[in-house]
């Protein structure tokens, strides 16, 4: 791995790019339109949710469509789990592939694991064959906190790449070289540090939704716990304009709502303010259906563990509403063989603990572990 400036190196080469509307920001311009000025440009690979965030979670983007000259658009995320891994013949004609596309600090995240995908198709060409990966780096939005545990080989699907703690506290580059050494991939990379065509700091006024349900940099906090809740036959407040910081159900009432609450209001009480209110989801779960719930108001982000807030939040609600709540079955993101909730859980303690199987103070000296070994490890990765 080695950094570059910029792209005028590779002037002229055949490229492939990963991209989406949140590469933006040089000279206020999408990078995909940048890079025809240095590149031969060949293939656009689409990932989750389509080029300008049009789709929302868990749909096709097999009917797109775009026109940007000559380039082919392939789309990395259509009507089956094949769709998900380009095959290496679609890279063996470029000299390049560019991963320009930002995340948003959980592993959860699909944006990296495409780029992950790309990277073991590169890996799998002859060395004389193989592209140049270049990497853009771009910001982690949450910054180096670390949350969580690694994922279980047992329970690595396209929402989490196995080793990988739940926030994981890299830049792309620095998660995709990580990638790159853990698995022994042995792809040539590069990269371009951020600052060259991305902000040194994300503005927040400049935000731009790397995807529909991520409106704002606030929602990049509460997703490492809170998407959780996408296994659950809770709202995570799809539908509302504050999805994952909106959640709740219809069920969440009369005294154990009460209870509930007594409850919550023990927890992380310095970190956070937890709003009760009323919502009406416009499509997704509940839809068209007063929910009961809150609002997750992180008042530090420094301190504040969405993780824990969650799996807190998720045991007293089994516990208070037994004959309600429920962990969803059925396909998640292709797979149907384990339910959603051990995908994104992805850790037989952590679901034992939402069992009931540990105490509370087990559960943080496991995480704290977990994440104190997380940060060791990948100390050479953070960029």
């Amino acid at each position: 791995m080695k950094f570059v400036k910029n792209l005028s190196k590779f002037k002229g080469c055949k490229a492939g790019i990963l991209t989406n509307q949140s590469a933006f920001g040089y000279k206020n311009r999408y990078h995909f339109d940048v890079y025809r000025e240095f590149v031969d440009l060949k293939k656009i690979f689409l990932p989750e949710h389509g080029l300008f965030a049009e789709l929302q979670d868990q749909v096709s983007g097999s009917e797109l469509s775009y026109i940007f000259g000559e380039a082919d658009i392939i789309n990395l995320y259509g009507d089956t789990e094949e769709s998900l891994v380009p095959s290496p013949e679609i890279l063996r004609d470029l000299d390049i592939v560019i991963l320009d596309i930002r995340d948003v600090g959980s592993r959860y995240y699909t944006f990296l694991t495409t780029a992950y995908y790309i990277l073991e198709a590169i890996s799998k060409l002859n060395k004389i064959s193989a592209p140049i990966c270049i990497i853009v780096d771009s910001p982690n939005p949450i910054g180096e906190k670390v949350e969580g545990s690694p994922l279980q080989e047992k329970f690595e699907s396209f929402v989490g790449v196995r080793s990988v703690v739940h926030r994981h506290g890299l830049t792309p580059a620095g998660l995709l070289n990580y990638y790159n050494k853990q698995f022994n991939l042995n792809v040539e990379i590069a990269v371009i540090p951020v600052g060259v065509y991305h902000p040194e700091k994300f503005n927040s006024r400049m935000w731009v939704p790397p995807s529909p349900n991520i409106p704002t940099q606030n929602t990049c906090l509460v997703y490492p716990g809170q998407c959780l809740l996408e296994g659950t036959n809770l709202s995570e407040g799809r539908g509302t304009t504050k999805p994952f910081e909106t959640f709740g159900a219809p069920f969440l009432k009369g005294k154990a709502k009460e209870e509930l609450d007594k409850r919550l209001a023990k927890h992380q009480t310095a970190q956070i303010t937890l709003r009760n209110l009323r919502f009406l989801p416009t499509f997704h779960k509940h839809k068209n259906v007063i929910c009961e719930g809150y609002q997750l108001m992180v008042e530090k982000p420094k301190k504040f563990h969405s993780l824990y807030f969650t799996l807190y939040l998720l045991k007293n609600i089994s516990e208070l509403f037994p004959n309600e709540f429920e962990f969803l079955k059925g396909v998640y993101e292709f797979r149907s063989d384990r339910p959603a909730i051990e995908l994104l859980a992805g850790d037989s303690f952590l679901l034992g603990y939402l069992d009931g199987k540990c105490k509370e103070e087990e559960l943080v000296e496991y995480l704290l572990h977990a994440e104190k070994a997380w940060t060791l490890r990948t100390k050479e990765f953070q960029y």
